[in-house]
């Protein structure tokens, strides 16, 4: 049997609207599937790279990196061949941006207040990506997604959670 080994990068994008959180999704289909937005890593491209493109990409948004939060590895099949795909998670305050400059592969980009994104997530481990970020984001001091105009574009933490794994297909 052939096997097809995928990387990919995406992130867990966060804002303050006043008293809310919220978590900028990606949908696609109908009924709508919701999603981190996530997507391939280019060659001579860092994870970090791939991530905040993809984002930028997907939702019409920019965003810098917090954290990494976690990878998420899982198979599936598609077209007769098994595929092992690893998607490595960065935890993102928004920048700039409206979602409705996302491109063509997704259907939708929305906000959604942050206990309604984890709702509306379809993989058990992309809610569990949304724990982690509040986790992370509890045990901070000051506010971490507070916009420093100084801060570099791609600014990443060396806090690191471990790999979550879902065998079961997508």
């Amino acid at each position: 049997m052939r096997i097809k080994y995928e990387v990919s990068a995406g992130g867990l994008v966060l804002r303050k609207d006043g008293a809310s959180l919220d978590a900028l999704l990606i949908g696609r289909g109908e009924p709508r599937v919701w999603s981190l937005p996530k997507g391939h890593v280019e060659a001579r491209e860092t994870q970090e790279q791939a991530a905040l493109r993809e984002v930028r990409e997907e939702t019409g948004c920019w965003a810098e990196i917090i954290t990494k939060l976690s990878d998420i590895s899982y198979w599936f099949f598609l077209n007769r061949t098994k595929h092992k795909k690893a998607v490595h998670f960065f935890l993102m305050r928004y920048q700039s941006g409206d979602t409705a400059n996302h491109d063509h592969e997704v259907d939708e980009a929305r906000w959604f207040e942050i206990k309604a994104a984890k709702k509306a997530l379809k993989y058990v481990n992309e809610k569990r990506l949304v724990d982690l970020g509040l986790e992370y984001l509890a045990a901070m001091e000051g506010d971490p997604l507070y916009i420093r105009p100084e801060a570099p574009a791609s600014t990443v933490a060396a806090h690191a959670e471990p790999a979550m794994r879902e065998s079961a297909t997508r």
